[in-house]
Formats: C-alpha cells, structure tokens, sequence
C-alpha cells in the first residue's frame, strides 16, 4: 500500500511503530500491569492515534520525501492510494498534505494547444495569418494536473511497474 512504502522507507525510528500500535489498540495491557483503569484508554486510544496519524508525521520527517519516494510507488498503489482516501479521513488528510507539497514545490500546470478548425469560412480567409503571432493565447490553454497526474509524474511512478 502507499502508506506502507512512506513507513518502510523512512529511517525514522518512529516508522516502525504501526504493528505495535495495532496490537497496543486491541490489547492494550499486554507486557504491561494497568494498577489504573483509565491507563488502559489512555494506552488504547494513543494507538490509535498512532495508526490514524503515524504515516503523516513519517512523511513530514523526510527532508524532500519527493526524492526519498521517487520510484517506489506503482501506478496501482496510486490509484488504489487515491480511491481508498476518498472514504478515509485520516487517507484524505494525508493525500492533501502530499498534492499541497506537491503544489508548493513543482509546476502543476499543463499547457495544451487547442486544435484549429480548417473549416470555418471567413471573408479574408489570410487575415489571422497575417496579423497574428507564432501562438496566440486563445490557441493555448493551462489546466492544472489531476492528483493521480501530479503523484504520478512527482513520484516518478513508471506505469508499467506491477
């Protein structure tokens, strides 16, 4: 999953607190005594915590996590990544970190030529020609990349990669 690679990438010692969390959460007591009953929520719902927030604070640990992820990541991981975060909250508070870096640091725009059509019939058929230059900016339009564009191209993600 795209979540796992940003932990397992990291040197961070942090990162590898996910398993320990998910077991801390469904038995908090374990290797521990709790002389305290409300020990046991605070143990329980901070590993929660940890499992819901560890992978944004991993990828806010990496000093460019562009670089560090370039390549890692397949075409299905993104997408995957970006389907699954439109029905989990902690998934779509990590994605809008990532596309807010990802538009703080890079170009997301993409220029596209619009395509001329030959068969509009005019009274000076040369006119345009004459008088305009090379481009004219109704011929060009700027639209912004799509979140699987921008984590595609910025991650460097090969789309044949399985």
């Amino acid at each position: 999953m795209f979540e796992e690679k940003i932990l397992e990438n990291s040197t961070e010692k942090q990162a590898k607190l996910i398993g320990p969390a998910e077991r801390a959460y469904k038995k908090p007591d374990t290797g521990v005594e709790i002389n305290n009953k409300s020990a046991y929520y605070v143990i329980r719902d901070c590993a929660l915590i940890t499992q819901k927030y560890l992978v944004l604070h991993i990828w806010n640990c990496y000093p460019d996590p562009f670089e560090a992820l370039k390549g890692k990541f397949t075409a299905d991981e993104i997408k995957d990544f970006l389907k699954r975060s439109k029905k989990n909250d902690e998934l779509s508070h990590l994605k809008h970190v990532i596309i807010g870096d990802i538009r703080a640091k890079f170009d997301t725009t993409v220029t596209t030529s619009t395509d001329f059509d030959y068969s509009m019939e005019e009274e000076d058929i040369y006119s345009y020609y004459s008088d305009a230059e090379e481009t004219s900016d109704k011929d060009v339009v700027e639209t912004e990349m799509t979140e699987e564009q921008m984590l595609m191209k910025f991650f460097d993600v090969d789309p044949n990669k399985l």
